[in-house]
């Protein structure tokens, strides 16, 4: 029993071989202090501390390029792709809306849809005369070229490229001398460094592309196959808010209130990571999907919007006054004109809209109705319900949130962003944990659904005819994201939904114009758990139709009918429990395997019990989470990519250093800024949520496989078909924790909205093996020798030297005070000893009491210093051995990484006001105040 105990135990070496593995697993340069290297062995490929973060040119899928990943890039000399062409065509032809072709001889050599583009069209759009949109609130205009929003290779017109043909390949032209373009995206074609006069070029693509083309099929959901989404920053076009994309989206599904509160007292910043106000935008399904025709009136503008104003009563005026302006209030009126200019000329739901008014017009209709939307604004003054809010982001990791009084120094020249703003999808009202109230509401429910008729009618704005998914799946998501899907299409699919492989190919975009995209998301995710409810309940009933053609039979009967009325009444009588028999198994069936479902928590504790009975008592009990605002991945999936050779795609050490300490370095990097403050990294979470979830659930895929040793079965690629029972050697493998056999666990958001992960395992030392040796001295040893190579806990060195300066100063306009005070006192003291030189001191030290806090009335302008003054039998004499000991304490006291801080009262002299002081005591002490000063800037900055 002794070596089974001391197997699992979790060595120094077998620490640093998991940490290394998990690091490299994560794409992260640097393993236990070893370099690890991602560069490829590509002549051309690009240096990077990380693993690089690569794009397909030609299906635009992005991902992290490392062996853990099931999808893999790869550089392709563009001469042997040539299956990619645009289709030949007649260049007076428009073809864009001529029927698919599945004949091999036409589809370039390759099996499956073809897109629709040629060659001639494509040259016809480059002859277009450009078009003028607003880039700025005054109206000032600029030209683009709509041709560009297309992704095809080369992005250069025919004449550009005759002009380089001497030093282009021939597969760039067909035997006529006209240029051949490509299905590919531009921006990840980069030409190969070569010491020849004729250039050559290269694409990068992923292994499922790779593997159709050599198969001769056409590669699923790419740009050949006619999947292109377009990208409107090749044109320089505004990146839009939520409610300006509102504003120009023909489908509105949901209500949208904006919820906005003031995040400052006292001066200072309540919650880290906001500026002074805090935006809350929360979604709300409405009964009805709606089309709008006129998008610029009034009615429509802000038919399907309102704003709440949160705080005391008195500051609604100062709300107001402090949301004017804001894009995420008001739209801007030259955004939502450039957008609406452009989607009538390439967009096919928008090309037959009436014909746009001069901007000047458009800019007064908006202003009119962001007038109105503020005038009609609803002030919330509730104390009960803030408090509840502020209970439910309590975070003991401090993610995305701090308390009271912490101060956010911002480096960055910020005065012109915009707040940031969290959304939230609500589903339905909360449920009453009380088990009669649950079930009366249950009952009201079900009698809604079967039309008792005591329920009253509501007037509802539901359409004649209303769009529902089966008839217009498609349709109603490209026309509610007019900004992610610019062509007006998307997959062709005829289903009500996407497919998860869809919807995986649409987030991983290189552009994150999805995952931008609030209203796609919750549409996305609305969508497939209503169809993941009735795909269940289908299954239900197609499994015996018998049955439920009798139990629909009873429903609809008069008889059932009365005992559901009764059974409201009285939730705990036998009528109702009589109604629950019937109804749960078939209304509560739909929801047990669906996401949010009624049954879905039950049916995890039910999970947890079995697991128990089965494995006895789990081993651990583990939460973890990610810290998504600082975490290097985070930030590179939330960026789009403008190619593959700089930031996001690869870091360099000078990228890398910018995102751990939120400096700048370098400047002309790259395209792309990385966030530098912790209020613009706030703001790009909460703008692209899908980069935090990525790299949590990567984080959550390696811990779980690599640190713990289990591969979690409903990871992405795993389905119901695979194994789920593997064979684990306790002699090849021992995780953190030693040999684990089993766990489950749970993913859960807090109110800041970071994610993490409750999983409790099964394995190493179990409960029965711990009670067994209790009465063992010898092994109770072994066992401690485990537990503490497996568990340990310690406060970061920043945690010890924060607290330390916090409980020292409490405020920095505190600090300035008692600067003040003390330089003040300093030239008093100067004064009077110029007029006498043995003058009793006895008044000076009543006048100096307050720099102690004995005397102080306002909090946040004394320093309290009782835990750091001097004890009156160890009087300082001497004054530079005093600023010395000084400067050593605090210089300990920043090293200091043990669990116990030593105090800070042996030692110490910066409050040492029991003598007469001097001149150059006082000097002193605006030297020691000064440097705790700098200490608490630093410690600021650092994070």
């Amino acid at each position: 029993m002794r070596v089974d105990i001391r197997s699992q135990k979790l060595t120094p070496d077998r620490e640093k071989r998991l940490i290394s593995k998990f690091l490299q697993a994560q794409g992260r340069g640097w393993s236990c202090g070893e370099k690890i290297c991602f560069t490829s062995d590509d002549d051309n490929a690009q240096e990077t501390v990380d693993a690089p973060l690569m794009t397909c040119a030609c299906c635009g899928h992005r991902n992290m390029d490392t062996s853990e990943f099931k999808r893999t890039y790869e550089e392709v000399d563009v001469s042997e792709i040539n299956e990619l062409r645009l289709r030949e065509g007649d260049n007076d032809e428009d073809i864009e809306d001529a029927e698919d072709s599945d004949d091999t001889d036409a589809n370039g050599g390759l099996e499956g849809p073809r897109s629709k583009r040629t060659q001639g069209y494509h040259r016809q759009l480059m002859e277009r005369e450009p078009l003028s949109i607003p880039y700025n609130d005054n109206g000032d205009t600029k030209k683009v070229e709509l041709w560009r929003l297309r992704s095809v290779w080369p992005a250069k017109k025919p004449d550009e490229l005759a002009e380089e043909k001497d030093n282009l390949p021939d597969y760039m032209f067909d035997n006529e001398g006209n240029p051949v373009y490509y299905n590919l995206h531009p921006e990840f074609v980069r030409e190969k460094v070569s010491a020849e006069s004729v250039k050559s070029y290269s694409a990068t693509i992923c292994s499922n592309c790779k593997s159709s083309l050599n198969n001769k099929r056409t590669p699923w959901r790419s740009i050949v196959s006619g999947v292109d989404f377009g990208d409107a920053r090749r044109l320089g076009l505004e990146p839009l808010t939520e409610r300006e994309r509102q504003i120009i989206s023909k489908v509105r599904h949901y209500l949208y209130v904006i919820k906005i509160e003031s995040n400052t007292a006292d001066g200072r910043l309540i919650e880290r990571g906001q500026s002074k106000l805090k935006g809350h935008g929360i979604f709300f399904a409405d009964d009805s999907t709606r089309l709008v025709s006129d998008l610029l009136s009034l009615e429509s503008i802000n038919g399907d919007v309102s704003l709440q104003l949160v705080g005391p009563e008195g500051e609604y005026d100062s709300l107001a006054k402090k949301v004017l302006g804001s894009a995420n209030v008001e739209g801007r009126g030259w955004v939502i004109y450039q957008w609406l200019k452009v989607l009538q000329e390439v967009n096919d739901h928008y090309k037959y809209d009436d014909k746009l008014p001069e901007y000047d017009e458009v800019k007064a209709r908006l202003k009119t109705a962001n007038e109105a939307l503020i005038k009609d604004a609803e002030c919330v003054n509730d104390e009960s319900v803030a408090r509840e809010i502020q209970i439910r982001k309590d975070d003991a990791r401090h993610i995305r949130t701090t308390g009271v009084g912490e101060v956010e120094v911002d480096v960055g020249n910020n005065s012109d962003d915009d707040f940031p703003l969290k959304c939230s999808l609500i589903m339905s009202n909360a449920k009453n944990e009380r088990g009669s109230d649950a079930d009366r509401e249950y009952l009201v429910n079900a009698a809604e659904a079967l039309g008792n008729p005591d329920k009253k009618s509501h007037m509802t704005r539901r359409e004649k005819y209303p769009r529902n998914d089966y008839e217009h799946g498609e349709e109603n998501l490209v026309m509610i994201a007019p900004d992610t899907f610019i062509f007006g299409k998307a997959y062709g699919n005829k289903g009500p939904t996407l497919s998860k492989y869809e919807i995986e190919h649409l987030l991983m975009q290189y552009t994150t114009n999805a995952g931008s995209n609030r209203f796609l998301l919750c549409q996305l995710f609305e969508s497939n758990w209503r169809h993941g409810v009735i795909g269940n309940m289908h299954a239900k009933v197609s499994s015996d139709p018998i049955e439920f053609e009798k139990v629909a039979k009873e429903f609809a009967s008069e008889g059932f009918q009365a005992r559901l009325r009764v059974a409201v009444k009285d939730p705990d009588g036998p009528d109702a429990k009589y109604v629950l028999s019937r109804l749960v198994p078939y209304m509560t069936f739909g929801g047990r395997k669906s996401v949010f479902g009624a049954l879905e928590r039950n049916q995890t504790a039910g999970e947890i019990l079995a697991m128990n009975r089965h494995q006895g008592c789990g081993h651990s009990f583990l939460t973890f989470g990610i810290d998504d605002i600082n975490h290097p991945n985070s930030i590179r999936f939330a960026l789009p990519s403008s190619n593959n050779n700089t930031f996001p795609a690869v870091v360099s050490s000078a990228s890398q250093v910018e995102m751990e300490r939120g400096i700048k370095l370098m400047e002309g990097e790259g395209s792309i800024p990385i966030p530098q403050s912790y209020k613009e990294r706030t703001k790009l979470m909460n703008n692209n949520p899908v980069g935090a979830a990525m790299s949590f659930k990567n984080m959550v895929h390696d811990i779980m496989s690599i640190l713990v040793g289990i591969k979690p079965s409903n990871h992405s690629g795993d389905n119901n078909r695979t194994t789920k029972t593997v064979f684990i050697s306790p002699d090849t493998f021992i995780g953190m924790i030693g040999t684990s056999r089993a766990f489950i666990g749970k993913t859960e958001t807090t109110g800041s909205g970071s994610l993490h992960f409750h999983v409790i395992i099964w394995g190493g030392l179990s409960a029965e093996l711990l009670e067994s040796v209790a009465d063992i001295p010898e092994l109770c040893k072994e066992v401690a020798s485990v537990l503490d190579s497996q568990f340990s806990a310690k406060l970061d060195r920043s945690d010890h030297i924060k607290d330390l300066v916090h409980k020292t100063i409490p405020t920095v306009k505190g600090l300035m005070k008692t600067r003040a005070s003390a330089n003040a006192k300093s030239v008093a003291l100067d004064t009077s000893a110029q007029d006498t030189s043995d003058k009793d001191t006895s008044d000076v030290r009543g006048n100096t009491s307050d720099i102690n806090g004995s005397n102080g009335s306002d909090n946040d302008s004394d320093v309290h210093m009782e835990g750091v003054s001097h004890p009156a039998s160890e009087p300082q004499t001497q004054d530079t051995p005093s600023l010395a000991n000084s400067v050593q304490d605090t210089s300990n006291a920043s090293r200091d990484t043990s669990n116990e801080m030593e105090s800070t009262d042996k030692g110490s002299d910066m409050a040492s006001l029991h003598t007469s002081p001097t001149k150059g005591e006082c000097s002193i002490l605006c030297l020691k105040l000064l440097l705790l000063e700098l200490l608490l800037t630093f410690i600021l900055y650092s994070e």
